[in-house]
């Protein structure tokens, strides 16, 4: 407490001043009990019988030598010791005891030392405070002297420089020696009072007076220039030069050695050229190379360092011997620098809004344990006990988990959900009956104020950072506010429904951005079908899109189908190298190719994104739902996966087929239980609140987990997808990009030959053998079903064996019998 009142002030208390004052006195007093009493003297005087001293009489010596110092002085001594009485020869005599005479003062001047600080408050931070005040006081005034003499200074030489670029200088002091010799005073007086003329202060001005005066024997003309003294000398064709000179400093010229200048008085300089030389084409002229120059004399010192400066010391040619032949090099263009492969780099995450994480609340309010108590009361006026027992807030609800009583049904607190929803005046009330691994049940009740989940706190999460998966992507907080993670490469497909303004599209945007933010294109790649044009466009450009967004739903067809395809060559690859499944390939392609082995390429994984399915299904449903189910069946382990959303959740657009391949689903707000039956062949969904309240339904969970879907809002896609776009150039697949773009006539790929069915030569000998053809003949023929003896029909349509349909009358045959045995003997059958 002593340091900490040394080292900062206190409010003063009387009460502990006193109490210093006190302890002063007494270790006052005790200091001069010691250094004035004899201890031996003392243990002498309080000895008993044994001759060991006794408290209770040291105790009644020391009361009564402060009375009567007297009684404890040593005889010898010529004056009494300065007792201090009970109290502070008692502190005195059990210090002495303990640390000696020595020790006892130190430690008795440590205590005056500490009371002393207590009582005059005293406090050092203010005084080093202060100290620091008037030393930053001192330095400021320091330094406003050095900058008002600096500036000073500096005007001073400006003011002087001002004056010596004056022409109106004053000249007296510099001719002061030609004024003394001016007769000025043998002027008259009144022309001496004239100004200067013009002519004579430009004269003063120039120093013109100051010129040596020539004679006119130097203004002569020269005897060599008179004319009688001159001979006439015939004059000679000038010698023409073939090279022209080089005019302009910037006819810059490659794998060349630069024009050399001609020296006066130096023979040989100029180099020779033979006539038989080989005539170069327009725009190229020979230049003189270092063998034209040798056997030749150097060139003088002159013209040596002239050249030296110049760009024939240059060492970056092509040709070093000199070719002869300068030419202009080629310059790259812009696009090739950008091809330059750069590793990713990802966007920085202060592009998306901070999460202020507002949704881990405490369920300990009174707001929620009063409306705890009013569910527990609701069920008890209906003749069910059940007891709250735990309360758990999240961003959206609050669920209560009740604990039945004995021999209460859950189907009875089932069915009691409106009356729930109506006491406790609550938008709706979702039940789950009971709770996954736990013995209870959950009561969900919207909260009054919900809190939103911003993308940026899930991907700043320990669960997202510490994932290894290159598409984890991050949906969403459940009840309890813990981040909802899904896998898509574990799912391996997912489902996403709701109502119009459910909370799909932000969704979507949602895990694309997880996705952005985590892996480069080495390892996604992405493929995006929006009918609805304004929902994913906005993504064409980035660097993970094979090819941009397809907005033609007569176009989708053929995206899936190359999806398909890419399917079928990825499994052709694992087949060669031996392997099952995507990873195990990439990890022999990695070791394959540290050693230099090309036999091997990098596959990425693929994300094919369908933001509307329902337009899909109705432009093109034969071909996207066989596509769709082959991808579901066979692509995860070709490392393709899907994310297929829709609007409208009923059975004509979510198909059978579809929905069996694809068990993970995310359900968001419908209107009725059909459609929730739909999505997650369980009702739930027709409760949820909408603006991304959602029902997330993996295969590894044995029911839905409901959370609230992350927000992420236009302005943050478009700014990192921004970012995305100047960091880094598209890199589309041309040849994806000519395979979606390239229609067919029936809005589907051909099949190829190696892909007919087998039993169309069967079925040519069937319709050929009874005249007339149809699907139920090849039924009962050879025993199919439907699908494949329609297909059959086609087929022998397509190759011209049959007619067209026509209604209920069974179909022409337009081959006859000897066509077809003619047919089978060629082989062509």
């Amino acid at each position: 407490m002593t340091v900490d009142h040394f080292l900062e002030r206190r409010i003063k208390n009387s009460r502990k001043r006193f109490t210093y004052l006190l302890i002063i006195l007494i270790g006052s007093v005790a200091i001069l009990h010691i250094a004035t009493v004899d201890p031996s003297r003392f243990i002498t005087l309080t000895a008993g019988d044994t001759g060991a001293p006794e408290a209770f009489a040291a105790i009644r010596l020391l009361w009564n030598s402060g009375v009567d110092p007297s009684r404890i002085a040593d005889p010898a001594a010529s004056a009494d010791p300065l007792t201090g009485g009970l109290l502070g020869g008692g502190l005195a005599f059990a210090l002495t005891a303990i640390a000696g005479k020595v020790g006892a003062l130190i430690l008795l001047g440590a205590l005056l030392a500490s009371q002393l600080v207590l009582f005059l408050n005293v406090s050092l931070s203010k005084a080093i405070g202060r100290t620091a005040e008037a030393i930053n006081k001192t330095r400021k005034r320091v330094d406003d002297a050095v900058r008002s003499s600096v500036a000073n200074i500096r005007q001073t030489q400006i003011e002087e420089e001002q004056i010596a670029g004056n022409y109106d200088i004053d000249l007296e002091k510099q001719k002061q020696k030609d004024q003394q010799t001016e007769p000025v005073q043998s002027l008259p007086e009144s022309e001496a009072k004239k100004k200067p003329s013009f002519l004579q202060s430009l004269k003063r001005l120039w120093h013109v007076n100051d010129l040596p005066v020539i004679t006119p024997e130097e203004l002569a003309v020269p005897d060599f220039l008179q004319p009688e003294g001159q001979t006439e000398v015939p004059a000679q064709p000038a010698a023409s030069a073939d090279i022209s000179p080089q005019t302009s400093p910037y006819d810059l010229r490659i794998n060349a050695t630069p024009d050399l200048p001609a020296s006066p008085g130096v023979s040989g300089a100029t180099p020779e050229f033979h006539a038989d030389a080989p005539v170069l084409p327009a725009g190229i002229r020979r230049v003189p190379s270092t063998q034209d120059f040798s056997g030749k004399p150097t060139i003088g010192s002159e013209a040596s360092s002239t050249v030296e400066n110049g760009r024939a010391h240059w060492q970056d040619r092509a040709d070093p011997a000199g070719s002869g032949v300068d030419f202009i090099k080629p310059r790259s263009r812009a696009g090739d620098q950008l091809a330059i492969q750069l590793p990713y780099e990802k966007p920085p995450i202060h592009l998306l809004r901070k999460d202020t994480d507002a949704a881990a609340r405490t369920a300990n309010t009174p707001a929620i344990q009063a409306l705890g108590r009013k569910l527990e009361h609701t069920l008890d006026s209906f003749g069910i006990q059940a007891t709250v027992i735990r309360v758990t807030t999240g961003p959206t609800i609050t669920r209560f988990e009740l604990s039945p009583g004995p021999g209460v049904k859950v189907s009875r607190i089932v069915s009691l959900s409106d009356d729930i929803a109506l006491n406790l005046a609550a938008m709706g009330v979702r039940i789950e009956a009971p709770i996954p691994g736990k013995s209870a049940i959950g009561i969900e009740i919207p909260n009054k104020e919900t809190t939103p989940v911003l993308l940026r706190g899930l991907l700043e999460s320990t669960e997202f950072t510490q994932s290894q998966s290159p598409l984890m992507a991050a949906l969403g907080r459940d009840v309890q506010g813990s981040p909802i993670l899904c896998d898509l490469a574990k799912m391996p497909h997912l489902l996403i429904a709701g109502a119009t303004g459910s909370g799909k599209s932000v969704c979507i945007n949602s895990i694309l951005m997880s996705i952005l933010y985590r892996s480069s294109p080495d390892d996604v790649r992405m493929m995006m079908i929006d009918p609805k044009v304004v929902e994913l466009s906005v993504y064409n450009g980035i660097p993970h899109l094979l090819a941009p967004v397809v907005t033609d739903p007569k176009k989708a067809a053929n995206a899936l189908n190359w999806a398909v395809s890419e399917m079928v060559r990825r499994y052709g690859l694992f087949a060669d190298k031996s392997v099952r499944d995507i990873n195990s390939y990439n990890s022999s392609a990695t070791v394959a190719l540290a050693r230099g082995d090309d036999d091997y390429e990098k596959l990425p994984l693929i994300l094919f994104v369908i933001d509307e399915l329902s337009d899909l299904m109705a432009t093109t449903p034969t071909e996207v739902e066989d596509a769709i189910a082959r991808l579901t069946a066979m692509a995860r382990a070709a490392g393709i996966h899907l994310i297929i959303a829709t609007q409208r959740p009923s059975v004509d657009v979510i198909t059978g087929v579809i929905k069996a391949n694809i068990p993970s689903r995310i359900a968001f707000a419908v209107a009725s239980q059909v459609d929730s039956r739909t999505i997650l062949d369980m009702g739930g969904a027709e409760k949820l609140l909408g603006k991304g309240d959602l029902l997330y339904y993996p295969q590894s969970l044995a029911k839905p987990l409901r959370g609230q879907g992350a927000f992420v809002t236009d302005a943050e896609v478009e700014r990192v997808l921004t970012w995305l776009k100047s960091h880094h150039v598209a890199d589309y697949n041309q040849e994806v990009t000519d395979t979606i773009m390239t229609a067919t006539a029936n809005g589907s790929h051909e099949r190829d030959q190696d892909d007919e069915d087998e039993l169309i030569p069967q079925a040519l000998d069937v319709v050929v053998e009874t005249g007339y053809a149809s699907v139920s003949l090849l039924q009962r023929r050879l025993k199919l079903g439907y699908p494949r003896a329609a297909r059959l029909i086609d087929a022998l349509h397509d190759k011209g064996f049959v007619g067209p349909f026509d209604g209920s009358k069974p179909r022409k045959v337009l081959i006859t019998q000897d066509q077809y045995l003619e047919l089978k003997a060629r082989g062509d059958g």
